[in-house]
């Protein structure tokens, strides 16, 4: 079975706040984690299935470059990795959030 990886972003700048709507839309709760290869904080969950999801800011590398450099415009990225499409279309429902790309492998 292929793999599904998503994702989706949006201008707000509050990761809290994104991880909260994402958990609430999914009735999961999203953890605290740090990283700097993450950008500092972020927000984790891995269901029984393996979804994960993971909640990050759309920060800037050492050399200036970011996470996403064709999406900068948005300041809080949504991964939905291993997934399929009805959470998917659950975390695209929150508004303000867009889906960026989908791919599967």
């Amino acid at each position: 079975m292929p793999a599904r990886f998503a994702l989706l972003g949006t201008k707000q700048t509050n990761i809290a706040d994104v991880a909260r709507s994402v958990g609430d839309a999914l009735d999961r709760t999203l953890i605290l984690r740090e990283s700097s290869y993450r950008g500092g904080e972020y927000f984790f969950n891995r269901d029984s299935d393996g979804t994960e999801l993971s909640v990050e800011q759309n920060v800037r590398d050492e050399e200036g470059q970011y996470v996403e450099p064709e999406y900068s415009y948005y300041r809080v990225l949504v991964y939905v990795n291993y997934g399929n499409s009805a959470i998917e279309r659950k975390v695209a429902d929150i508004p303000g959030l867009h889906f960026l790309r989908i791919e599967t492998v």
